[in-house]
């Protein structure tokens, strides 16, 4: 290691999978960093460890026999990274990266240790002329004001965000550690906002870096699956719950309830009882397992550096529920066809 280039484990990870795993190594091996190690966290894809071994020499594997979830998996890779490492980089299996991605990024978070967390400019595999998500503020029900879909060519300055995108990120090993991980409660989806959060409240930087650019498939797939559905409406409140102030959680928790009570209901009149069931357990879980999340945020307000307010003053958090109702009424309707 040296000071100009300190060492990087980057984790990257997959699940049942090895035709998008298999591009995005290729283009991680080209990266021209001197001084990285990639480590690979795969849930359940047969016969992975040969696969590796025969095509890609020194990459550490963690293979589970089991499918904990993209959340649990950052962890279970950040623990794996070699003790040296002063960063942790993630991406997901879908993305491949230019050369220069990773020196790109510690160019910037190596020069300011305020800065705990930077993405990559992520744009869409296909379509590199528009962007894919960076969480640029969220609105009071914690849903992202994202660059989808916007042009790329519009965003070539580096900016404070609200919260980075895991498709392809960095963080400072301090900061990750400060901020305690991710939450492996989540499985899937708003991981990455509960952790930029966590890592804002205790007084790190989340930054969006233009000249480190990642292109990202995000694959999509036609319908909302039942599974997916309750973990997305339970993870969006247990964030919420878990990191305003308590000044300001009352009235967002109570109107979360009741829109996502009439997204219930709209599954049900469209005839998706699994839908409507999955979002209903989303918000049952949240009661039922109300002392474990109000223990968590009892950890993370006493560790607490940074006040809603000056995140309202900084236009990170917004008052208004636009994007949640501009999400619903955009993506939903097509989501349910």
């Amino acid at each position: 290691m040296t000071e100009a280039y300190p060492k990087v484990s980057v984790v990257v990870i997959n699940a049942r999978d090895k035709e998008w795993l298999g591009k995005c190594l290729e283009s991680l091996v080209k990266t021209d960093y001197p001084d990285f190690e990639t480590i690979v966290v795969d849930c359940q894809t047969p016969r992975i460890e040969e696969w590796i071994a025969e095509h890609f020499k020194g990459i550490k594997l963690m293979h589970l026999a089991e499918d904990i979830g993209p959340s649990a998996s950052h962890n279970v890779g950040a623990a794996k990274a070699d003790p040296s490492s002063e960063y942790l980089a993630f991406l997901d299996n879908d993305t491949t990266v230019e050369p220069s991605w990773l020196k790109e990024l510690i160019k910037i978070i190596h020069n300011d240790k305020e800065t705990g967390i930077a993405q990559a400019k992520i744009l869409k595999m296909g379509r590199e002329n528009r962007l894919d998500h960076t969480g640029l503020a969220i609105d009071s029900l914690g849903t992202w004001c994202t660059t989808l879909d916007m042009k790329e060519e519009n965003f070539n300055e580096v900016l404070e965000v609200f919260a980075a995108s895991l498709a392809a990120c960095i963080v400072s090993r301090d900061a990750f550690n400060k901020a305690g991980g991710f939450d492996d409660d989540y499985f899937i989806y708003d991981d990455d906002t509960d952790f930029c959060w966590r890592a804002r409240l205790v007084g790190y930087k989340v930054l969006f870096v233009p000249s480190a650019r990642v292109s990202h498939s995000g694959q999509i797939v036609k319908g909302v699956k039942p599974k997916k559905l309750f973990h997305g409406v339970k993870n969006r409140g247990y964030t919420l719950l878990k990191n305003y102030e308590l000044g300001n959680l009352w009235w967002r928790i109570c109107v979360y309830y009741v829109v996502m009570s009439l997204c219930a209901l709209t599954f049900l009149f469209l005839l998706k009882p699994g839908q409507a069931l999955a979002s209903l357990r989303g918000l049952a879980d949240m009661i039922v397992n109300f002392k474990k999340i109000w223990q968590k945020r009892v950890k993370i307000q006493s560790s607490r550096r940074v006040s809603d307010k000056e995140l309202f003053l900084q236009k990170l958090l917004r008052k208004d529920v636009w994007a949640t109702l501009s999400y619903l009424r955009n993506v939903a309707p097509v989501a349910i066809v």
